[in-house]
């Protein structure tokens, strides 16, 4: 629900007044596929801009497209944000190295806490 209330804010700014061209209307979310009511997720919120089993009743808008695949979402990206579960972060990372645009910047809204031996660190 976090990612996709963070991809829903992104979608409607890109979409708000934008004179100087700054921004590419169309918002790129990696979702993990997987399936609801026998139908693959990506294919239920590209057609309903609505994710049902994790923000149902909340429209994303119609300039967010879902995509399954990691390297599809990023490849032209001027920025991406990372809104993954902290445990998920690093492998993304590393599944990422030398598969996006120079220049790119990243934007982390990750949360959580990892807990070591030293004690506790925050992933934010």
């Amino acid at each position: 629900a976090w990612a996709c209330a963070a991809a829903r804010m992104v979608a409607q700014n890109t979409r708000a007044d934008d004179s100087a061209q700054a921004f590419n209307e169309q918002v790129s979310m990696w979702v993990y596929e997987e399936e609801v009511n026998g139908k693959k997720l990506t294919e239920v919120i590209n057609e309903t801009h609505e994710n049902t089993k994790y923000l149902p009743g909340v429209d994303l808008g119609p300039n967010i497209l879902a995509v399954p695949s990691l390297e599809e979402a990023v490849k032209d990206a001027d920025c991406i944000i990372f809104c993954a579960p902290h445990q998920f972060l690093h492998h993304i990372c590393k599944l990422l190295e030398g598969k996006t645009k120079k220049g790119a910047i990243a934007l982390s809204l990750t949360k959580g806490m990892r807990v070591r031996k030293d004690g506790p660190q925050l992933i934010s």
